[in-house]
């Protein structure tokens, strides 16, 4: 099922939405949920948050149109204490995070055009793929991971300004280090998760003329996307997939970050200046509920909290940088 959102659709739903009507209705937010502010210590822009095993959130800070860049940043933030401390900088411009089931985060260094792991407890940092066939990765964007340990990752052009030598595409690391292209039928794939039966994985799609074009490849979207969409595959157990089709398109914004909870529904934040919003679709690919908003910046990643926390859905925004949190009626999906 294919479902299509537009710009006034999503902000009459928000005008209308009530705190009363979407507990009762959609089971998914408490009455009188509202996202509180519980983070503002980056710069620029927020993205990557994911829980740790420890209940503590990971997530980064984009600096690259600053003219004093660090580098990019990695900061944590410990829901009981409430403090956000800096982890890794600079972090290779580092944006989609990651925990695998070992507990080391996994990071897309899209200034690196690599991805690392960090052991969280010795804090060793090591490249574990930067490059396909002799040939650099793009700017990893977003990764997850499966039951048997495999990595997904998006790897696209935004704005890197360094000429591409591989596609827009989707890849695979085997525990072995054995790197596979996926596909390249998305345009710009972004966000990317595996669901939690693991016989599916969503791509989000996000296409705009203010980004550079990639001479690489593809020349068109398979699907057709102008703005946004998801894509969805059928995950085969030996990590290929295939039967791709859409899954969710939006005319006005693109989607970026996503998360997912146990039931299998998927939570999906899209922006584009100015223009945002917060989506979550059933396995149908039907919308139950469009999320009301924070009171300012782009809405970027999603990420539930663990352990206690799990009820916690988190947003990263940008312009201005922050973290949010609501509480919601779900729990949220790690493997």
């Amino acid at each position: 099922m294919l479902v299509s959102i537009t710009h006034k659709a999503v902000f009459a739903a928000v005008i209308g939405l009530t705190g009363a009507n979407a507990a009762s209705a959609q089971g998914l937010l408490p009455d009188g949920a509202k996202w509180e502010k519980v983070s503002s210590a980056g710069r620029a822009f927020g993205e990557g948050v994911v829980a740790a095993n420890d209940g503590s959130l990971y997530l980064v800070d984009l600096t690259a149109a600053l003219p004093d860049n660090p580098g990019g940043t990695i900061y944590r933030y410990d829901p009981k204490s409430g403090q956000t401390t800096k982890v890794l900088e600079p972090s290779g411009m580092a944006n989609g995070l990651h925990v695998d089931r070992n507990g080391d985060l996994l990071i897309c260094q899209s200034g690196k055009q690599a991805i690392a792991r960090l052991n969280l407890t010795t804090g060793k940092l090591t490249t574990v793929a930067d490059g396909y066939g002799g040939k650099k990765l793009v700017a990893p964007n977003d990764l997850t991971t499966d039951d048997h340990g495999r990595i997904y990752f998006s790897d696209a052009r935004f704005n890197q300004p360094e000429e591409p030598q591989l596609p827009n595409a989707i890849y695979r690391l085997d525990p072995d280090g054995r790197l596979s292209e996926l596909g390249t039928d998305l345009l710009r794939p972004n966000g990317i998760e595996v669901s939690p039966d693991g016989k599916r994985l969503y791509v989000a799609d996000s296409i705009a003329d203010r980004f550079k074009p990639n001479p690489k490849g593809p020349a068109r979207d398979r699907f057709g996307v102008a703005r946004g969409g998801i894509a969805v595959y059928d995950l085969a157990p030996d990590g290929n997939i295939s039967n791709g089709r859409l899954f969710y398109r939006s005319e006005f914004a693109m989607p970026d970050g996503m998360a997912m909870d146990t039931d299998g529904n998927l939570y999906v934040a899209l922006h584009d200046n100015p223009n945002r919003a917060i989506v979550a679709l059933d396995p149908n690919g039907k919308v139950i509920q469009e999320f009301p908003l924070p009171d300012v910046g782009l809405t970027t990643q999603l990420g539930f909290g663990r352990g206690d926390d799990a009820h916690s859905l988190y947003l990263t925004t940008g312009i201005p940088w922050g973290l949010w949190r609501i509480t919601t009626l779900r729990t949220g999906f790690y493997r």
